[in-house]
């Protein structure tokens, strides 16, 4: 008959074989929710698949083929008589180079015969040049040095506006030409009582003229004119 501590081992061995049974039915339950799970997931991933490739179809237009026709031209053969005759190329006669003859001398003319030397006139006087081609009023022309008065001729003071005690300045512009002369004059501003004098006094003046480059040109200037009593009567 066993003793209490055969019974204790035998229990304690069928608890230990009861436990591990547990752990392996616990293991292989593990196992199989793994395997199930993946089965699962490959079934899922195949039907999304399938459902991509099926938008793909629809959303992609359908491509049309175009069929071209490629038309064939057919060449006819024409029969030319035998008797027709092809036209040659005419040949141009190139003129031959001429020879120079030499001139006959001419028996009349005497061997000692000398040309008389020509006789220039000197009395006849050379061309005039043409006059100066003057610039319109208005017209800017450039210059490096601006016209310098040489001889200024001062206004007449008018009687009428010494009367009346009239002053001012008179601005004119004078068309100054290649030799210094004033050919022009244009009155801008000032009281009209001694416009008059200023364009009698002015086309009396005479400057420099302008140049351009060391030559001269013709140009408009604004000369200005002062009428004053005081000078006029000291």
């Amino acid at each position: 008959m066993p003793t209490g501590r055969g019974i204790s081992s035998s229990v304690c061995n069928d608890d230990g074989e009861i436990g591990q049974w547990r752990f392996r039915a616990m293991a292989d339950i593990k196992t199989f929710d793994l395997r199930q799970q993946a089965v699962i997931l490959f079934k899922r991933s195949i039907l999304l698949a399938l459902l991509i490739h099926l938008f793909g179809l629809v959303s992609v237009p359908e491509y049309k083929i175009k069929v071209r026709s490629f038309s064939k031209k057919e060449v006819e053969a024409i029969e030319l008589p035998v008797d027709m005759k092809i036209p040659e190329k005419q040949k141009t006669e190139v003129p031959r180079p001429t020879i120079p003859v030499e001139a006959e001398e001419d028996e009349d003319v005497p061997e000692d015969s000398t040309i008389e030397e020509t006789v220039l006139d000197e009395d006849i006087a050379p061309p005039e040049e043409p006059p100066p081609v003057l610039p319109k009023f208005g017209t800017f022309v450039a210059y490096d040095s601006r016209p310098e008065p040489i001889r200024y001729v001062t206004p007449e003071y008018p009687e009428l506006a010494k009367q009346a005690g009239i002053e001012g300045t008179v601005l004119a512009q004078l068309l100054i030409g290649t030799d210094g002369q004033v050919y022009d004059v244009v009155v801008q501003s000032g009281p009209e009582i001694f416009h008059k004098s200023v364009e009698i006094a002015a086309r009396k003046c005479v400057f420099t003229p302008a140049k351009q480059r060391d030559k001269p040109v013709a140009v408009w200037v604004a000369v200005p004119f002062v009428f004053s009593l005081k000078e006029a009567r000291g």
